[in-house]
C-alpha cells in the first residue's frame, strides 16, 4: 500500500480511493474464503461502496484485482467490473469505464504492467491489453492491444507497435 501512495505523489483525494480499493478488496477476498469472515467483511464492503459511490463519485468493485502501485488522477467516473485484472502501475484518469459486454458475456479485460489510460476511455469485453501500453483520451477498445503501443481512436486502432 505504502508504493501505491507513493505513485499518487501522497495526493489526499487519491491516495484515500487507493486505500479504500485496497482495504475493500482484502475484505472481499477474506470473505470469501470463510463464511464467518462475512460478520466483519459485508459491514467494511457496504461502508466502502457508499462512501466511493457517494463521496468519491467512483466504483472500483472491490473483488476486482488490481496490481501494485495503482495510480488515479482525478478519478470522477471511473467504473471497474469486479472481473478486471490488471498488473502492476496501471494508471488511470476520469470517466474510464473498464468491464464486459453485458448479457451473458461477463467476461472483462485482462490489463497487463505499466498501462496508462487517458480520460473517457471505455475498455469492454474479453479482451487483453498487453504491457507498457498508452490509451488515449476518448478511446473505445473492443480488441486485444499487443505490448508496448500507443492506441488512439473511437473505435481504438494500434497506431504505434514495437
Amino acid at each position: 500500500m505504502l508504493e501505491d501512495l507513493k505513485a499518487n505523489s501522497w495526493s489526499l483525494r487519491p491516495c484515500c480511493m487507493v486505500v479504500a480499493y485496497r482495504v475493500a478488496h482484502f475484505s472481499s477476498v477474506k470473505r470469501k474464503k470463510n463464511i464467518l469472515n462475512n460478520v466483519w467483511a459485508a459491514p467494511i464492503l457496504a461502508a466502502y461502496r457508499l462512501i466511493t459511490e457517494v463521496i468519491f463519485g467512483y466504483e472500483i468493485q472491490a473483488a476486482a484485482t488490481i496490481g501494485r502501485r495503482f495510480t488515479i488522477h482525478h478519478g470522477y467516473g471511473v467504473v471497474i467490473n469486479k472481473n478486471v485484472v490488471a498488473g502492476d502501475d496501471l494508471v488511470i484518469r476520469q470517466g474510464v469505464t473498464i468491464g464486459n459486454r453485458g448479457g451473458e458475456d461477463l467476461s472483462c479485460p485482462v490489463i497487463g504492467n505499466q498501462v496508462e489510460l487517458g480520460s473517457n476511455i471505455v475498455i469492454i469485453g474479453d479482451i487483453s491489453i498487453g504491457n507498457n501500453v498508452v490509451v488515449g483520451a476518448g478511446s473505445v477498445v473492443v480488441d486485444d492491444i499487443p505490448d508496448n503501443s500507443l492506441v488512439v481512436g473511437e473505435k481504438a486502432k494500434v497506431k504505434v507497435s514495437s
